[in-house]
């Protein structure tokens, strides 16, 4: 993702919880047999990002999801087609994506992520990722300054 964020103290917000990486063992939201906690979801979406596949990142999406770059720098992506276009260079060889989870909090829909790129030139970022019905509905991406 290329979105900066900064550290943002998240008041009255529970559950924190460590994370590093992506499980390669995370799930799959393209599994309707398989309910996935919001966690799950984030944390499949991370694996199938980090692997460059893009139909597997684009599963664990609503197919209205709205994604904020609340910095107002860039547009809002708007539903699956609008995903598909921005995340468009997972489906191409390459590297420079991957994101790693360095910490994380979690309360009911809301997953908030503290995120690391791997590539080390781009500094962490702040990603909030709120989960409705096993699907990422919305994220936020707050500014970096």
């Amino acid at each position: 993702m290329s979105v900066n964020a900064c550290s943002v103290k998240w008041v009255g917000l529970i559950g924190l919880s460590m994370a590093v990486g992506s499980p390669a063992w995370a799930a799959d939201c393209r599994d309707p047999k398989t309910a996935l906690t919001p966690a799950q979801v984030v944390d499949a979406q991370f694996a199938a990002y980090n692997a460059r596949d893009l139909d597997r990142f684009a599963a664990c999406y609503a197919d209205d999801v709205s994604m904020t770059d609340l910095s107002g720098r860039n547009p809002v992506i708007k539903g699956q087609a609008g995903l598909r276009k921005a995340f468009a260079y997972l489906a191409k060889p390459g590297k420079g994506a991957g994101v790693e989870i360095v910490e994380r909090i979690v309360n009911g829909p809301l997953v908030i992520d503290k995120e690391r790129p791997l590539n080390k030139a781009l500094p962490d970022l702040i990603a909030v990722y709120e989960v409705r019905g096993g699907k990422i509905v919305n994220a936020w991406f707050p500014p970096s300054q």
